[in-house]
């Protein structure tokens, strides 16, 4: 883990988030630095710049009036809308609810998510703080072809975290992230199709960014890019090259190689809950995402659902080093 000094501009944003609207001194934010109230008025420009619009006052101090302005960082050839939102029960409801009448790579953002959910109807803690959204997507494709998807947002994110944090971010069947062994991203694909064609498709990614890791649920056993970097990181950036590798990934015939050489799941031993609970090998990953494990009684089979646990290696992993059970991790795909 690299420890780094955090840019004082992150710290002052952070604090202020942290405020939800409310009035932050610059008096306070100079003596937490260990700076000058002129050198924080210096940085509360810069953010300014950047597109936060932040409100002063002689009197009371400083406070951010409405989310990160992610627009700013996204090239306007990456998605066709950005929707970006400072409150939101479920970036994925709200994508469905406008899915029929919205362009292919529509894409909504919220600061804050309220009833965020994973697989079945799982609930997805989702603070301030972190990259909530949802890809609305409208593929020739079948419905048997979803899963690459999910694969596509999995690996896009792996990629975005190591290109820009030096991360060694790793893909954990079906639809994880994982950093050191922890949940870092989610990536849930849902579909609305007819027999043999697909209406449009939502990939929401959530992915655990400005905050703490504990702010999270303890049984999550999650990290968070804050966690990992000691600081703040532009979720625009983050966004923007996620959204990026995702749409070159896509376009590419690498994908599944790509998820493959990522995967912290093979080669490992796991058991995995889905009809049965299945515990043995994980030894490939089939072309349409079906796990193939090679069960402890010699048997082989393929499992297309389910939640995946890595076992520990006192468990008999076969990886040497691995220190951990790394969580479950639910199927990412679900029609609707």
């Amino acid at each position: 883990m690299r420890e780094r000094a955090e840019d004082p501009s992150w710290s002052i944003i952070r604090k202020l988030r942290a405020a939800s609207g409310g009035w932050v001194s610059g008096k306070a934010m100079g003596d937490g630095l260990g700076v000058s109230r002129a050198a924080v008025w210096k940085h509360i420009r810069h953010l300014r710049s950047m597109g936060y619009r932040i409100e002063a006052s002689t009197r009371l101090g400083y406070r951010l009036l409405g989310p990160e302005p992610l627009h700013l960082h996204i090239p306007e050839d990456i998605c066709s809308r950005l929707i970006q939102l400072e409150s939101v029960g479920s970036t994925n409801e709200f994508a469905r609810e406008i899915a029929n009448e919205a362009e292919n790579w529509t894409v909504v953002i919220a600061e804050v998510q309220t009833a965020g959910r994973g697989r079945l109807g799982r609930k997805w803690f989702s603070p301030s703080g972190g990259v909530w959204m949802s890809i609305i997507l409208k593929p020739r494709v079948t419905p048997s072809e979803a899963f690459r998807y999910t694969m596509a947002g999995s690996v896009a994110v792996c990629r975005a975290l190591r290109d820009l944090y030096g991360l060694d971010a790793r893909t954990k069947w079906p639809n994880d992230v994982l950093v050191n062994g922890r949940k870092i991203c989610g990536v849930l694909t849902e579909i609305s199709a007819e027999l043999d064609v697909i209406n449009y498709m939502i990939i929401g990614i959530g992915i655990n960014a400005n905050m703490s890791a504990s702010s999270l649920p303890e049984e999550w056993n999650a990290t968070t890019i804050y966690e990992e970097l000691h600081r703040e990181v532009p979720r625009g950036e983050l966004v923007a090259k996620v959204l990026e590798e995702m749409r070159a990934l896509l376009e590419s015939g690498d994908l599944y190689h790509q998820w493959v050489r990522l995967s912290d799941t093979l080669n490992r031993r796991v058991r995995v809950k889905g009809f049965d609970e299945v515990t043995g090998i994980a030894e490939s990953l089939d072309p349409d995402g079906a796990l193939v494990v090679r069960k402890d009684d010699g048997g082989i089979v393929r499992i297309l659902a389910g939640d995946c646990i890595h076992l520990r290696p006192d468990d008999g992993d076969l990886r040497a080093g691995s220190d951990s059970q790394t969580g479950k991790g639910s199927t990412g795909y679900a029609e609707g």
